[in-house]
């Protein structure tokens, strides 16, 4: 069978191993470094943050990520993957563009080989992991069985959720991006360009699987997104206890984002707990990889 054409679970061969092999150990790597590592970013990461919370926020949103690309291998079906690549494409490409605009604040230079050996591997999977995942993006929806709809459609309520939390998000990751230096005065903590473009890149993936979400409109369908996006608020709420002494809470978007957190936790807990009580979470696929 070749590589581009899928079994009967829906997952051609390549998607399955970018998955595997390329997305979830560069997500669980980069996750350890910046979550668990985020005071030694001078150390053991591309570029040193000037404060450990932005290092923290970015490292939870590469563990976050590891849920659905973890549910999504398995699955049996593209349906239930689909959901989350354009916020996939979204963080890589961002920041990806993040990188070449920040190049002089990177570790090349630095006199430790373990550092320059990230810097380096951080350039290299930032150049080659967008176009790999739009080229597995691109052999799924080629096939038939891709465009299946489910038949578990959200309730209004979770819709109009989704569509708060999409709009909260983009439009803040925007702002991160476009104008890091205005929105570092309003925005819940300290950022300078490198690092509020970086914040930006999860978050506006984070408001663009909601809108995901909402197109979809099917619970089973989603149900690995919303698993990731509800341990994003999770973790996040994590970092904002271990820096809570960052946060300036007198700052205009510090509360909105807190209430952004919990709102996001609600709505993505709703759809997991519905999925469960229905029974309609992704099946997953006892083939192994070779398959």
């Amino acid at each position: 069978m070749s590589p581009y054409q899928s079994g009967t679970s829906g997952l051609t061969p390549f998607s399955r191993f970018v998955l595997f092999g390329l997305v979830l150990p560069l997500l669980f790597i980069a996750g350890f470094q910046l979550f668990v590592l985020s005071n030694q970013t001078d150390k053991y990461f591309a570029w040193t943050f000037a404060g450990p919370l932005s290092a923290a926020f970015l490292g939870a949103g590469y563990w976050s990520a590891m849920f659905h690309a973890y549910t999504g291998a398995r699955s049996k079906g593209w349906r239930f993957v689909r959901t989350s690549m354009p916020a996939a494409l979204t963080a890589t490409g961002l920041l990806t563009i993040t990188t070449f605009l920040h190049l002089d604040k990177f570790h090349f230079d630095s006199p430790f080989l373990i550092t320059k050996f990230v810097t380096w591997v951080w350039i290299a999977v930032y150049v080659l992991v967008p176009p790999i995942l739009a080229f597995a993006w691109i052999m799924q929806t080629r096939l038939p069985e891709s465009r299946a709809k489910g038949q578990n459609p959200l309730p209004a309520w979770m819709r109009v959720g989704f569509a708060l939390l999409s709009i909260f998000a983009v439009v803040s990751g925007l702002g991160l991006f476009f104008i890091p230096n205005s929105m570092s005065a309003i925005w819940p903590w300290a950022v300078l360009p490198l690092a509020a473009r970086s914040v930006s890149s999860w978050l506006s993936a984070f408001g663009v699987a909601c809108a995901a979400l909402m197109v979809e409109n099917d619970l089973a369908n989603g149900a690995g997104t919303s698993s990731s996006l509800f341990a994003f608020c999770i973790l996040e709420l994590i970092v904002i206890a271990r820096y809570s002494s960052s946060i300036d809470w007198t700052r205009p978007l510090a509360y909105a984002y807190l209430l952004f957190l919990c709102l996001g936790l609600l709505v993505t807990g709703a759809n997991i707990l519905t999925n469960r009580k229905q029974g309609s979470l992704p099946q997953q696929s006892s083939q192994p990889l070779s398959s």
